[in-house]
């Protein structure tokens, strides 16, 4: 294996002040998305849905499905993952 010669300099989004900025920038702008779901000019007119009415019913929606797919993943990786020397058994 080859060594990569890595500073010990913390770049510019490892640093604590950057991480807090960005994640206060993206609770923000999620709230202010799903607030925005409240707004009549936002939502649709003609709903094909009861729930499409509701303000955040897409962004629960998403989170709902993002959810799955990621607790699926994991039950699935058992199912069809390999072991890490797969490869080296074999010789």
């Amino acid at each position: 294996m080859t060594d990569h010669n890595h500073s010990s300099k913390p770049g510019w989004a490892d640093k604590k002040s950057f991480r807090n900025a960005f994640l206060g920038v993206l609770i923000v702008s999620c709230v202010l998305a799903a607030l925005a779901g409240f707004i009549p000019a936002f939502q649709n007119p003609k709903p094909h849905f009861e729930q499409e009415h509701w303000g955040v019913f897409f962004a629960v929606w998403g989170f709902a499905a993002f959810m799955f797919i990621v607790l699926a993943g994991q039950h699935l990786r058992k199912l069809v993952g390999r072991k890490e020397d797969y490869y080296e058994e074999r010789e």
